[in-house]
């Protein structure tokens, strides 16, 4: 097959799936972060949100459909600038929460809010359960020694509960890469 045709065999609908794809990496990577650092840099939710623009494209979607979805994000970021203006949430929740929005659209923001909430409150019950749990068993939360009469538990799994502490804050980011995943699998359908 010469070059030229080889271009023209090159459609947007088969950028689609890789866009998906990209898509729910960018998510897993941003949660992860979130769990580990409670931070969500910049770039990534950057990608994640030009994703959108590619599988829009890619898709075919028109201009009314990808309005509404443009339409739902700003509307999501201007009230969620409000809430970080309050410290309410943090900025990077601001912004994956508007790139969620963004893909998510008009029809799919409700249950989008429903799933990141709900798993937003799972994981602050759990931080607060494993906090306790924490302060309970080693009379502490933050690295330091363990205090005496109590078994000293393995480092790793220290590790793993210290990151879900309510201590360190609420990782958000989780519930919507979660919530974020059920959007690309409903477009995926």
């Amino acid at each position: 097959m010469s070059a030229p045709s080889m271009m023209s065999a090159i459609t947007p609908s088969i950028l689609a799936a890789p866009a998906l794809l990209g898509a729910a990496w960018m998510l897993l990577l941003l949660a992860y972060q979130d769990l580990s650092s409670r931070r969500l840099p910049n770039t990534w939710v950057g990608i994640y949100a030009a994703l959108f623009l590619l599988y829009a494209w890619a898709s075919g979607m028109g201009w009314q459909q990808l309005g509404g979805h443009v339409i739902t994000a700003m509307a999501a970021m201007a009230l969620l600038v409000v809430l970080f203006i309050l410290r309410a949430m943090g900025g990077g929740d601001v912004k994956l929460w508007t790139a969620l929005m963004l893909w998510a659209g008009p029809s799919g923001a409700g249950m989008a809010v429903l799933i990141a909430s709900f798993c937003g409150l799972l994981l602050g019950l759990l931080g607060w359960a494993i906090q306790r749990l924490l302060r309970a068993r080693l009379g502490q939360v933050r690295p330091g020694p363990v205090r005496s009469g109590h078994a000293k538990p393995s480092w790793r799994g220290i590790r793993v509960l210290r990151m879900l502490t309510a201590a360190r804050g609420v990782p958000y980011g989780v519930g919507l890469a979660l919530a974020g995943l059920h959007n690309l699998l409903s477009a995926s359908l």
